[in-house]
């Protein structure tokens, strides 16, 4: 056995020998490249294509795609009503037959990056016509490059452009209980009845503060109007309207209207209580009414005026929550008349309910 045993051992130092340090095939280096750009927008607006992106934050095997060092923006210009390639063609020859239009380096990516509601950077660039630009179709395709290579062009898009209507004029906007109404005019009509742009409806864009304007309406407005039912009592509100030469997104619009800015301050006093009744103890005179259901209702003040007298007393300085009220300063003997008012968080105060008289007997 133990013979045995030293010939296993001796076999096992034999293997050991022969495979211990071995290298395996050499693999080549890993080659890695930028993802392409995915989220790719082309509009035009006015007598400019406005090109708007996201840059990736991988590599093409998913990884961490550390540092972008620029973005590279190309363009084919092509005459329309000449027979176009296809767009696996042209994807495919695109870096042939287009050229650089612009490089955007990492150091200049701020000037460049807008906000767009949302917690993506979103990058534009401007694309200004010129000539007879009527008569061509633009195609857009991007690329970027980190510090050695560059990633496949973003999926192309293409523009034909067209006249757009003029800005719409004499935007205006007016305070209601329930919204703020914006109204304008039609753009004026161009000299060239041929020439003048069809209009489709119209959008309304909105902002407070610094923030981004946002468009409002979910569909193109045929009126020249809009009520704004999504509001805040005490805040400032800028407005402007596009006119759309297109009936669906992405809308051809014209450029901004003139901007409106409007306080929306509250004005509107609540509705007068209704329902007013009363009921009288052996000390006490106790009335109620229906509760108001408006959203910035502070509370209510409460009215008491002596039978055969001028003189109206506000029992109540501050604005009570409920919707009743005990009178418990009420002579026996005398008999009153009561009425209530609603008040606002704004101050402002309703017209007076119906009015109700009672009054503590005197018990014989």
């Amino acid at each position: 056995m133990k013979n045995f045993f030293s010939a296993l051992f001796a076999t096992f130092l034999v293997f050991f020998c022969l495979y211990c340090g071995k290298k395996g095939d050499i693999l080549p280096p890993l080659v890695r490249f930028p993802q392409a750009i995915e989220e790719i927008r082309a509009v035009q607006k006015s007598d400019r294509i406005i090109l708007t992106w996201i840059n990736p934050t991988a590599y093409e095997d998913g990884s961490t795609l550390s540092s972008i060092e620029l973005v590279e923006i190309w363009a084919l210009e092509e005459k329309t009503g000449v027979e176009e390639s296809s767009a696996k063609i042209l994807a495919e020859e695109f870096e042939k037959v287009a050229k650089p239009l612009a490089v955007i380096p990492q150091d200049r990516f701020e000037d460049y990056t807008v906000q767009d509601g949302t917690d993506k950077r979103q990058m534009a660039y401007a694309y200004d016509l010129s000539g007879d630009f009527l008569s061509k179709k633009y195609t857009f395709g991007l690329r970027v490059k980190d510090r050695k290579r560059y990633s496949a062009f973003s999926v192309l898009v293409s523009v034909k452009p067209m006249v757009l209507p003029l800005p719409p004029t004499e935007v205006k906007a007016e305070v209601f209980a329930d919204r703020i109404e914006i109204t304008w005019k039609p753009p004026p009509a161009s000299g060239d009845p041929s020439s003048s742009p069809d209009i489709k409806g119209y959008n309304v864009y909105r902002s407070v503060g610094e923030d981004v304007p946002q468009r409002l309406n979910s569909i193109l407005l045929e009126e020249e109007k809009y009520g704004d039912r999504d509001f805040v009592f005490g805040q400032t509100y800028r407005y402007f309207v596009r006119a759309s030469a297109t009936e669906a997104s992405p809308y051809l619009e014209s450029e901004d209207s003139e901007a409106i800015e409007i306080f929306a301050k509250d004005t509107f006093a609540p509705e007068p209580p209704q329902g007013l009744v009363s009921v009288s103890g052996q000390d006490v005179v106790a009335i109620s009414w229906d509760p108001n259901e408006e959203e910035d209702l502070a509370g209510y003040r409460v009215w008491r005026r002596e039978e055969g007298t001028e003189e109206i007393g506000l029992l109540t300085p501050e604005p009570i929550k409920e919707s009743v009220y005990n009178d418990r300063a009420a002579e026996k003997g005398k008999m009153y008349a009561y009425a209530v008012t609603a008040v606002d968080i704004s101050g402002n105060e309703s017209r007076i309910s119906n009015i109700i008289i009672d009054g503590i007997r005197e018990r014989k």
